[in-house]
């Protein structure tokens, strides 16, 4: 009778030498890399969370860009700002009460992006794009590759949500299958970019060395965590870091 646990670690032994073997795969792909939204090296950081237009207005006085996010309210036909619900605050008043909105980026977190609404929010989301002159300033982001692709295919940026499996029982057995879902979806759908948590910035340096990627760093806020941020913007496929300071510390 075989022990259960020596063919457990035997399977586990297996995955993590497959996975050394696929280490760096797409990095070496002959493989030209989408042209990133906003690469800027000496000024990575675009403020997270900025859901009301007094925010927006007093971030972009420190802040190149900044990070929303919407729901598409089908009754209404309208994207509204909200993190968890929408507020009723339309994201057409929010650009409208912005002057000069399109000297600016914005990385927008589409909640609720589904079958039903996703041809009538692209249609809408083109609309505010067009009235606000905001083609080149503004990427969408989301989990649902086949329909966020409906987002690139109408010519508009956008960032493909991946999860953080850094905290994984077996994480190189996840961080391998998370490798492989992603190379097929973004050489399928060739998204501008791929985001995640900022304890994914080992595996996208591992995995996506030569594709643009944008962090989110919820839980640093303190003077000592301005390190391990300006550590992070040195990488150079990190082209976006989205903070909570109020003051932009690598201007």
């Amino acid at each position: 009778m075989h022990n259960p646990l020596k063919i457990i670690f035997f399977i586990i032994i297996v995955f993590i030498i497959s996975s050394c073997e696929k280490d760096n795969t797409f990095n070496m792909r002959k493989y030209n890399p989408p042209t990133a939204i906003y690469d800027f090296p000496d000024n990575k950081l675009w403020k997270h969370r900025v859901n009301t237009a007094s925010y927006a207005n007093e971030a972009l006085k420190e802040f190149n860009g900044i990070e929303l996010d919407v729901f598409f309210v089908e009754n209404e036909n309208e994207f509204q700002l909200g993190h968890d619900n929408p507020t009723g605050i339309s994201l057409d008043s929010y650009f409208d009460s912005i002057p000069k909105c399109s000297k600016y980026y914005y990385w927008i977190d589409f909640k609720n992006l589904n079958s039903a609404n996703a041809f009538k929010s692209v249609e809408e989301m083109k609309s505010i794009i067009a009235k606000y002159k905001l083609q080149d300033k503004i990427i969408v982001e989301n989990s649902i590759p086949e329909l966020l692709a409906l987002y690139k295919l109408s010519g508009i940026f956008t960032s493909l949500w991946i999860p953080d499996v850094s905290g994984n029982l077996f994480t190189s057995i996840a961080e391998n299958n998370l490798y492989e879902d992603i190379e097929s979806i973004v050489s399928n759908y060739q998204f501008d970019a791929i985001s995640a948590h900022y304890n994914m910035v080992s595996f996208m340096e591992k995995y996506f060395r030569k594709y643009n990627c944008h962090i989110w760093t919820n839980g640093l806020t303190s003077e000592n965590d301005k390190q391990q941020i300006i550590n992070y913007a040195s990488k150079s496929n990190i082209k976006v870091i989205l903070v909570d300071y109020n003051l932009n510390f690598l201007k």
